[in-house]
């Protein structure tokens, strides 16, 4: 493995860098993106239960104890109540925007790392292909055995950049979709509690 690392130069230690971050942002986005740390169902359906009894003050205090995305939304729709309909969910639109992008975050570098580390692969590919031609035009094709070692050194660069590229690409699209899955079901029960605290006042 030394070998390996050592050969490919100093685009293998980017790399390198790079799948230390692609495995660290997958760990934090596994553990943000956790449905008990955005969309707990059991404390969201304990708030519905508090308004339908119109025990708005206890609703808000459950929000207050808990500091999820979906908390953070509730919070704001009860502390909003008195506002009309249209202003409300103006209101719930924007923090709505703001909890999406908290959900976002790093999940963007993961795609820009599975972007680049095939391209830096490649470069490294290119640049050892070069130092062989190189040594074809000082030593002649006589020596296989040069060729052959410049050879696996430079296609170690183009491996290494693929083994980070693909578990990085599959986590930036598993993560994608965790989150519009997640936003979608957040815009569904915000407009639910916009219904039950308005419904009956408008």
């Amino acid at each position: 493995m030394y070998e390996f690392i050592s050969q490919g130069g100093v685009i293998i230690y980017v790399l390198l860098a790079l799948s230390i971050i692609t495995v660290a942002l997958i760990f934090e986005r596994s553990w943000s993106l956790r449905r008990s740390v955005v969309l707990p169902s059991k404390d969201v359906a304990e708030i519905e239960a508090h308004i339908r009894a119109g025990e708005v003050e206890a609703a808000i205090g459950a929000c207050e104890r808990n500091n999820t995305a979906m908390h953070r939304i509730l919070w704001t729709a009860l502390k909003n109540r008195g506002v009309k309909r249209s202003v409300m969910k103006e209101i719930l639109e924007e923090i709505g925007r703001q909890e999406v992008a908290h959900l976002d975050r790093y999940i963007g570098a993961l795609g820009v790392i599975a972007a680049i580390s095939p391209l830096l692969g490649l470069l490294g590919t290119v640049v050892g292909m070069i130092e062989v031609f190189q040594v074809i035009a000082l030593e002649g094709v006589g020596k296989a055995d040069v060729l052959a070692g410049g050879i696996s050194k430079a296609l170690n660069t183009t491996a290494a950049g693929l083994t980070v590229a693909i578990p990085s690409l599959v986590a930036y699209r598993m993560f994608e979709s965790k989150v519009n899955h997640f936003v979608i079901e957040i815009e569904e029960n915000a407009l639910r509690f916009v219904d039950l605290l308005k419904g009956e006042r408008e």
